[in-house]
C-alpha cells in the first residue's frame, strides 16, 4: 500500500538524518560533559539544537525542508500525567498545501551515573525560579577538585521504576488514542564511560557518539521494567534487545539512534503514526485539548513539488 510519504526524495531523508544526528552528537556530548544534567535542560538542548538548523532547499527535487519548535513547559498533562516529553510532527505538503501528517511521541528518560546523584525537579523549582539558581546560600560541593564519574550497562534510568503508575497511563493513551509512544534514552557518548566532572580545562571527550540518544517503542520498556521487582529502576542490561532494531547498528540493541528513527523509520512510515485525514479527532486531541500529553514539539515540515 502506497503512502503519500514515499514520495519524498532521498536526498531531504539523508538532510534530516544529518540534523539529528548532529542534535544527537550535541546533546550526548552534553550529558558526558554534565552528568548531573537534570532531564528537562537535555531536552531544551535537544530542541535548540534542532530548531537551530536551516531551512534547506534543494533545487535538483524541488522540495524544501524547515524544522520549528514549540515549548509548552511542565503541567498536567492526560490525566493528570506527562505522556510524553517531546512531540515530533511530519508536516508533508505540496506547494505549500497540506497533503498528510505524522507524528511520534518520545518519553525522555536519562541515564544516571553512580558516583553524582541528580536531583529531580519539582514543583517547587518552578515555583521558586530563578532564585534556585541565584541565591543558593548554603555550602555547595566543591567544583575546585575533580571527581571522577562513569556509566556502565548496568547503569540505571532512575526516573522509571516498576510498578510506577505513568507506565499504566502511558498504555492508557495509546489504547484510547491510537498514537504510539516511545521512550528517548539519553546517554553518554559511549559505554562503559569514565571521566573527571569539572572536565580537565573544559574540553569534551575525545570520542565517538557510539550510543548516545537512542529510542525504544513503549511496549518493549513496559514489558522489561514490569519483569522487575517494585521500585528498582532498570538498567541498560534490563531494556537490552535480543535482536538489533536497526539492521544497519549493531548496537541498536539499544534502541535506534535518533537520527535513524526520525528519517528511516517515521519519514519511511515504519513507525509512528500517520494522518491522512486532517480533522481526525485523535491529532485534534493531541494539539488542542488542555489535556495535551506533551511539553514540547518539534515540527519538520516537507514541502514537495507538482512533480515530487
Amino acid at each position: 500500500m502506497t503512502s503519500p510519504f514515499d514520495a519524498i526524495p532521498d536526498v531531504a531523508i539523508d538532510y534530516v538524518r544529518a540534523v539529528f544526528g548532529a542534535a544527537n552528537e550535541k546533546v550526548s556530548t552534553t550529558m558526558s560533559l554534565h552528568p548531573s544534567m537534570h532531564e528537562e535542560s537535555l531536552d531544551h538542548v535537544l530542541i535548540m539544537e534542532l530548531t537551530a538548523s536551516a531551512p534547506a532547499f534543494f533545487a535538483q527535487e524541488q522540495v524544501g525542508i524547515s524544522l520549528e519548535s514549540h515549548w509548552l513547559g511542565a503541567r498536567w498533562m492526560h490525566g493528570r500525567w506527562e505522556i510524553a516529553d517531546i512531540a515530533f510532527f511530519i508536516l508533508l505538503r505540496r506547494r505549500g498545501h497540506l497533503i498528510a501528517r505524522k507524528v511520534a511521541l518520545l518519553q525522555t528518560k536519562r541515564l544516571y551515573s553512580r558516583e553524582i546523584a541528580v536531583v529531580p525537579v519539582d514543583e517547587t523549582d518552578y515555583r521558586i525560579g530563578i532564585g534556585r539558581l541565584a541565591d543558593r546560600t548554603e555550602q555547595s560541593v566543591p567544583i575546585s577538585s575533580q571527581r571522577i564519574f562513569g556509566f556502565d550497562n548496568t547503569s540505571v534510568y532512575q526516573a522509571t521504576q516498576a510498578g510506577h503508575r505513568q507506565i499504566d497511563h502511558i498504555d492508557e493513551y495509546f489504547d484510547l488514542r491510537g498514537i504510539p509512544i516511545y521512550y528517548g534514552f539519553y546517554n553518554p557518548l559511549t559505554l562503559p564511560f569514565q571521566t573527571s566532572y569539572p572536565a580537565l580545562n573544559g574540553q569534551a571527550p575525545v570520542c565517538g557518539n557510539e550510543i548516545g540518544f537512542r529510542v525504544m517503542p513503549a511496549e518493549h520498556v513496559h514489558t522489561a521494567v514490569r519483569r522487575l521487582v517494585e521500585g528498582r529502576s532498570p538498567s541498560i542490561n534490563d531494556i537490552t534487545a535480543i535482536t538489533p532494531l536497526d539492521a544497519a547498528d549493531a548496537r541498536s540493541t539499544l534502541g535506534w539512534r535518533l537520527e535513524r528513527f526520525i528519517a528511516d523509520e517515521v519519514l519511511r512510515c515504519r513507525q509512528g503514526r500517520m494522518f491522512e485525514d486532517l480533522t481526525d479527532t485523535n491529532l485534534r486531541g493531541l494539539l488542542y485539548e488542555r489535556s495535551a500529553p506533551i511539553a514540547a514539539a518539534i515540527t519538520i515540515t516537507i514541502d514537495l513539488s507538482d512533480g515530487g
